[in-house]
């Protein structure tokens, strides 16, 4: 027993010294090394022992020679398990993460760097091709000399502890190279031992594509290069301008992407004769899942619906995957649904993403995909006529309500139209003359949108707007039917 327990200690010494210089992971060799494993169990126990030793000196030697960005992250033990982290160390993980971290998916090794008087350093990194979290630990004498600052001006960092982060013109921030769907991230400051940390985590949905508009890489895009990395940064944030120049970057951190990530996603095609149940309503007609894409940390569940002419699929009422053991995979989001924009004339494409994901399970043999209800919307168009010179506030139509337009001026060769501030969240569309707005700015209470239309005394208003309504249902749409 002592000589398995030496034996233990020392493959799993191995493991922790090749995981703290690469962070890549190769199932390949780790099959390989279990079955050589088994092989060896008949070699008297010593020979055993040296055995594992070599094997990750030689693993160790030949991978970064051969192919350093897809390298080993651990050597398996006797028993074939992959010794992963046991927990996130500064975050509360969704189901997503601590179910894919539970199955031996890895996080990435730490990196810390030392820059313009802050020491910033990178932990709890997870990634797959659509989801990232991670936290950012800043430290050093620029931190110590802010909070100094911010006590001298009378701070309460004791009770405000995130004024930490507001300085005259600029917040302090983190943020990732890659184009963001949704997500959040939260900034805290800590005293630990003695000493200041700026603590950012961030969890965030990464977007499938790049859209034209789109000023960062897709997750895709990055995955693509020979040595696909994510640039993390620290930087001050201009409160007047959403542009952050490169004088504004205090430290950039690359994040090298093992190749797993780009490889890590499995498929289930729908097998079912059974047609979905939407209950007693006409206005959902169809529902249908297409797909089911695995990822470590998140289930994409790709879907199609037909509605009456006239209306369009919103979200769904609390959407979940159920087995056919009961258990259910819960939605990522609040706002669940996701139009693809792909639709035809008669089908529009969803998606909706589910945790936990079914990646390092066993396909069950019923899936189903069940909700409570729908939303759905209609579009209300109506028009206008606005007089430039005229008097304001006038009431005018908007859909199947009405709202006010406070005032109307022409400036910069632009039509300036001043709305309440609650139109903001409206679901309203104007178009002047045809032409759409160009820019939206918000002031003292107010929400203005610019038209670049030529000046005139009396201007043609198109409005749309979308109504929703909600119909309830027990909504079963089947997956696998176990036939």
């Amino acid at each position: 027993m002592r000589e398995d327990r030496l034996m233990r200690e020392v493959v799993q010494s191995a493991k922790q010294q090749i995981r703290k210089k690469y962070p890549f992971h190769s199932y390949e060799l780790e099959e390989k090394v279990m079955k050589q494993v088994q092989k060896q169990t008949r070699m008297p126990k010593w020979s055993i022992v040296a055995w594992p030793i070599g094997i990750a000196v030689s693993a160790l030697l030949f991978f970064h020679v051969a192919n350093p960005n897809n390298f080993v992250s651990g050597i398996v033990d006797k028993i074939g398990t992959v010794q992963a982290p046991e927990k996130f160390e500064w975050i509360e993980p969704d189901k997503g993460f601590s179910h894919a971290l539970q199955n031996g998916y890895p996080t990435l090794p730490s990196v810390k760097k030392e820059v313009n008087g802050y020491t910033v350093e990178i932990k709890d990194v997870m990634v797959d091709q659509l989801r990232i979290t991670y936290t950012m630990l800043v430290s050093g004498e620029k931190v110590e000399q802010l909070v100094k600052e911010a006590l001298a001006t009378g701070k309460d960092l004791k009770q405000y502890p995130h004024l930490i982060f507001y300085q005259d013109d600029y917040s302090l921030s983190s943020d990732i190279d890659v184009n963001i769907r949704g997500g959040s991230g939260r900034a805290e400051l800590k005293l630990i031992n003695g000493s200041h940390y700026l603590v950012f985590t961030g969890n965030y949905n990464l977007s499938e594509n790049k859209n034209e508009w789109d000023t960062m890489d897709s997750m895709e895009t990055i995955l693509k290069q020979p040595n696909p990395v994510l640039d993390v940064k620290f930087f001050k944030k201009p409160f007047h301008d959403r542009v952050i120049d490169e004088e504004a970057v205090l430290a950039e951190i690359p994040l090298p992407l093992p190749k797993d990530v780009a490889t890590a996603r499995k498929n289930i095609q729908p097998a079912t004769m059974n047609k979905p149940q939407l209950g007693d309503q006409e206005v959902l007609q169809g529902l249908a899942v297409k797909q089911v894409q695995l990822f470590p940390t998140v289930m994409r569940v790709q879907v199609q619906a037909q509605t009456k002419a006239g209306y369009t699929l919103r979200n769904l009422i609390n959407p979940r995957l159920v087995d056919d053991q009961g258990k259910e995979y819960t939605s990522l989001e609040p706002t669940s649904l996701q139009n693809r924009n792909s639709g035809t004339a008669t089908a529009e494409d969803y998606y909706l993403d589910m945790i936990p994901s079914l990646y390092f399970d066993a396909i069950p043999e019923k899936l189903a995909l069940k909700f409570d209800g729908a939303t759905i919307s209609t579009m209300t168009t109506g028009s206008f006529r606005l007089e430039l010179h005229g008097k304001f506030p006038i009431e005018a139509p908007f859909g199947n309500k009405s709202s006010q337009i406070l005032n109307a001026y022409y400036e910069n060769h632009k039509l300036h139209v001043v709305l309440p501030g609650e139109a903001m969240t409206e679901e309203t569309q104007l178009k002047v003359d045809g032409v759409g707005y160009d820019s939206e700015i918000t002031q003292n209470g107010t929400f203005i949108q610019t038209y670049p239309v030529p000046q005139k005394e009396v201007y043609q208003i198109d409005t749309q707007r979308a109504d929703h309504q909600e119909i309830r249902m027990d909504g079963l749409v089947p997956i696998l039917d176990g036939k």
